[in-house]
């Protein structure tokens, strides 16, 4: 039995949370070429751009396409159906919004039909449309389960146009269960890119601002002159100088754009205010996340240190009861010592007391 303990000190709260941002952060940087941060639901599941429930519709399809609309509901006794020898299969779906389209995940539940095997998904933003936008050609594999596919690169769209390819097995049908579509969400994407968009043109040194220079306005005529020109008849005056007139009226009505920068000064502008709050509740996130990740594993570094501490008591306890065992069995001996050194003590003073005798009766034969 060892006599120190050998678990480590749990982390500070601090050093914790370093570690686990400069974590993060490696993580985020590393992945953020090739994947974005889906939307999700107030209940923490992914938002499912191609649900009926959240909006999305179905626009067309083939002509011998049964169902085409199931596939916007996870509803696994429902499928989009197609014979397997009609050519041109597709469908055309209406997303539930415009956004930044990463993902999509395909399913096809019916065991009595052949899976889904090489398809070509197209974007657009508008319907209908004659331009189609690539967004990627994919492989499924032949199993009866949900499968994803992330684009390789990601690409802003409203409509999606699904080309059924080709397909496993040597069934009739063909059926498809469900498509989902995963992306980002397209309010926060748009704040991102308008602030970075406005500290790309606020950025220091970009010499942008060195290069705005203000013309000074010519030197408006006399008040004096403009009251007698104003008059002095109009018949008095060329109609190039009542045009010049005129132009120099509406430049007097013109803002100065000296004056509304000096007015605008100190007003924090409305994209900074966004920029600070989103800051702040990513900061407010990322401290929760920290914080998460410390009390589980406190928890579980504290459920293992409990669970060592239980069965070293336990062991200690069962070497206590075998030294008071011991101990026990030392005193009972000590008893019985002390009661042989009684007993040798009292037969000793018989013994001693038996020999005086019988020197005394020696003495009285003699």
């Amino acid at each position: 039995m060892s006599d120190h303990l050998p678990w480590a000190v749990p982390l500070g709260l601090d050093e914790f949370k370093s570690r686990a941002i400069s974590s993060k952060i490696k993580s985020g940087t590393s992945g953020s070429s090739g994947s974005v941060m889906h939307r999700v639901e107030p209940g923490g599941a992914e938002y499912n751009y191609a649900s009926a429930s959240m909006g999305a519709k179905l626009l067309g399809s083939n002509k011998e396409a049964k169902g085409a609309s199931n596939i916007l509901s996870r509803d696994k006794d429902k499928y989009l159906r197609n014979p397997c020898s009609a050519e041109d299969k597709f469908v055309i779906i209406e997303l539930s919004e415009e956004t930044l389209v990463d993902t999509i995940e395909i399913a096809n539940f019916e065991h009595h039909s052949s899976n889904l095997k090489a398809f070509e998904l197209l974007g657009s933003l508008s319907f209908p449309t004659d331009v189609w936008v690539f967004l990627g050609n994919f492989t499924a594999s032949n199993v009866r389960h949900a499968q994803r596919f992330v684009l390789q690169q990601p690409k802003w769209v409203r409509y999606l146009k699904l080309n059924l390819q080709s397909h496993y097995g040597s069934e009739f049908y063909c059926t498809l269960s469900v498509v989902e579509v995963y992306g980002v969400d397209a309010v926060e994407r748009m704040l991102e890119d308008l602030i970075h968009t406005q500290d790309n043109l606020l950025a220091p040194g970009d010499g942008n601002a060195d290069k705005m220079t203000v013309s000074p306005h010519p030197n408006p005529p006399e008040s004096e002159d403009a009251h007698q020109n104003t008059f002095g008849g109009i018949n008095s005056y060329p109609a190039s100088d009542i045009s010049s007139a005129n132009h120099e009226k509406l430049n007097s009505n013109v803002p100065d754009p000296v004056e509304e920068i000096r007015q605008q000064v100190g007003r924090m502008p409305g994209d900074t205010v966004l920029k600070i709050l989103m800051q702040k509740v990513r900061t407010l996130d990322l401290n929760l996340f920290v914080l998460e990740r410390y009390m589980e594993d406190l928890n579980t570094r504290y459920v293992n240190i409990f669970k060592e501490y239980s069965k070293d008591i336990g062991g200690k306890d069962i070497l206590i009861q075998n030294i008071k065992e011991d101990i026990r069995n030392l005193v009972d001996q000590q008893d019985a010592i002390t009661k042989d050194g009684s007993d040798l003590k009292s037969w000793k003073s018989h013994i001693s007391m038996q020999f005086g005798h019988l020197l005394r009766d020696n003495a009285v034969l003699r």
